[in-house]
C-alpha cells in the first residue's frame, strides 16, 4: 500500500504549503499595510497646493508688459512709476534684493501694492501669486519697511489727526475704541500746501484725543520738527493757540460755504479763511483713504508694529504718486476745497499743553492772532465797499442809459417809473399799477 499520500511533511506539500503561506502572508501584509503606505506616499509626494501654470512672475511680467491700465487698476500706478520705485527700492538698500531670491522686487512690489489699495487678504494673495502665504506674508513685511523710511522733508502747512481702523492687542480693545465705538489707531500728520506729507506719528489709541497725541510727538523721539521762529502749522480748535501752532477762535462759526452774505466779525472772517488753508489736511486724508482700502477696514490680524507700517507706507506712496502723476484723477477730484473730518469734530481739550510756552508767549501769540484778524477785517470791508461802488456805479449807468434812451423813444417819461440821484448813486424806483 502506498502511503506516499499520508506522509506528513513530504517535500511536494512543503513546497506548495510555503508558496501558499507566503502568498497569504504578501495579501495580509498588503491588506494590512495598505493604508499606512497610502498615507505615507501621501507625505512623500504630496499635490501642490499653487500648482497654476501662471506663476506669480509671469503675472507680474504680464501686467506690466499689458494695457497700462491694468497696473493702474491694481496698483494705483502707472508702468513708469512702478518700475522707477523698484529701482528707488532696491537702489537704496530699503528692500534686500540677492539673485538667489524667489521673489524679486517687482513681484513683491506688486503683491504689496494690491494688498494696501484693495485690501486682500494673505490667502487671496498666496492664490494669485502663487506662493505660500508665510512667503507672501514675509515679502510684504520687507517691502511695508522699505516704504516706511524717513523721505520727508519738514515743511510749514496743515496739522491734524484722523482715525485708521486697527486691530487691537490682546487685552487693549477697550484703549483702541474711539468715541464712536469703532476699534482705531489716531494717526497725527502734518502736509504743506501742495497735499504732500511732511510728517506722519501712527500707532496712538483712537481713545487718545488729537492734543495729547501731538504731545506726545513733540516730547517723544519722533523727530517732530517745530517751525522756524514766526511760522506755524495750521490746526483745528482740538488744539491751543500757542507759538508755533495757529488755531482758529473758539465759539466763533465760520461762514458757511453756501452763505451769500458775507462773514459779520473779525473773529468769522478769519476762522473762515483760516479753515479754507487748513483743509489741505483734510483733502489729503481723503485722498490717502480713497486710493488704499486697506485704510478704510477692516485690518488684517497684523501685529501693532505692521499696522503702523502699513500707514506710514500708504502715506509715503501718496508722495510718491502726487510727484510722478501731477495729474492723477483722485487728486484732481479733491482739488476743490472740502471737509472731509468736519470743522471742530473733535471736542477741545484744553488741560493738554503740548508744548512748553510761558504765559507772555501765549498772549503774545493771542495778539498776533487779532492783528491777522483785525487786517483781514478791515481789508476785507474796503473791498467790499469797493466792489459794492463799483457795482451800483455799473448799475447807475446801465439804467440811467436805459432810462434816457426810452425816454428819448417815447417823448417823455416812462409810465410807471422815475429816477433819483444821490451822490452818484442811481435808484431806480418801480411803481405798483395805478400807484406813485
Amino acid at each position: 500500500m502506498d502511503n506516499s499520500w499520508n506522509t506528513w511533511g513530504s517535500s511536494s506539500n512543503n513546497v506548495d504549503d510555503d508558496d501558499d503561506d507566503w502568498e497569504l502572508i504578501q495579501w495580509a501584509t498588503v491588506i494590512l499595510f495598505n493604508p499606512v503606505s497610502e498615507r505615507l506616499a501621501g507625505y512623500i509626494l504630496p499635490l501642490p497646493c499653487r500648482n497654476s501654470m501662471l506663476s506669480g512672475r509671469a503675472y507680474v511680467q504680464e501686467v506690466i508688459d499689458g494695457h497700462p491700465a491694468r497696473v493702474l487698476e491694481n496698483c494705483r500706478i502707472t508702468v513708469d512709476s512702478f518700475m522707477r520705485l523698484c529701482d528707488i527700492l532696491v537702489s537704496g538698500g530699503y528692500v534686500p534684493q540677492n539673485p538667489q531670491k524667489r521673489v524679486l522686487i517687482e513681484e513683491a512690489l506688486c503683491m504689496t501694492l494690491v494688498m494696501l489699495s484693495h485690501n486682500h487678504r494673505m490667502r487671496c494673495l498666496a492664490e494669485r501669486f502663487q506662493h505660500s502665504s508665510e512667503t507672501i506674508c514675509r515679502n510684504i513685511h520687507e517691502v511695508l519697511r522699505g516704504l516706511s523710511y524717513q523721505i520727508y522733508k519738514n515743511a510749514v502747512g496743515a496739522l491734524d489727526g484722523t482715525h485708521i481702523p486697527a486691530h487691537p492687542p490682546p487685552g487693549q480693545q477697550a484703549a483702541y475704541t474711539n468715541r464712536h465705538g469703532q476699534s482705531t489707531q489716531n494717526v497725527l500728520a502734518i502736509c504743506d500746501f501742495d497735499m504732500r506729507f511732511s510728517y506722519i506719528y501712527a500707532g496712538w489709541e483712537g481713545s487718545a484725543h488729537d492734543a495729547r497725541v501731538l504731545d506726545g510727538a513733540l516730547t517723544g523721539p519722533t523727530h517732530f520738527s517745530m517751525p522756524p521762529p514766526g511760522k506755524y502749522y495750521l490746526v483745528d480748535s482740538a488744539y491751543r493757540n500757542i507759538p508755533g501752532f495757529l488755531a482758529p477762535y473758539r465759539g466763533t462759526p465760520r461762514q458757511n460755504a453756501q452763505g451769500r452774505r458775507g462773514s459779520s466779525s473779525p473773529k468769522q472772517l478769519f476762522n473762515t479763511r483760516h479753515s479754507s488753508l487748513r483743509n489741505v489736511i483734510e483733502r489729503c486724508f481723503g485722498v490717502l483713504k480713497r486710493r488704499f482700502t486697506i485704510l478704510r477696514g477692516p485690518v488684517p490680524n497684523f501685529y501693532m508694529s505692521t499696522q503702523i507700517n502699513v500707514v506710514i507706507a500708504c502715506c509715503t506712496l501718496h508722495n510718491f504718486i502726487r510727484d510722478e502723476l501731477p495729474d492723477d484723477d483722485i487728486f484732481n477730484d479733491h482739488d476743490q476745497e472740502m471737509d472731509i473730518e468736519g470743522e471742530g469734530g473733535v471736542p477741545p481739550m484744553p488741560e493738554i499743553q503740548p508744548l512748553s510756552a510761558s504765559q507772555q508767549e501765549v498772549n503774545e501769540w493771542h495778539e498776533m492772532r487779532d492783528e491777522m484778524a483785525n487786517g483781514m477785517w478791515n481789508a476785507y470791508r474796503s473791498a467790499r465797499r469797493r466792489n459794492y461802488l463799483t457795482v451800483q456805479l455799473a448799475h447807475t449807468t446801465e439804467l440811467n442809459s436805459f432810462f434816457l434812451s426810452a425816454r428819448a423813444r417815447t417823448g417823455g417819461d416812462i409810465p410807471g417809473c422815475s429816477a433819483f440821484g444821490y451822490g452818484g448813486v442811481g435808484v431806480l424806483r418801480m411803481f405798483a399799477a395805478g400807484g406813485g
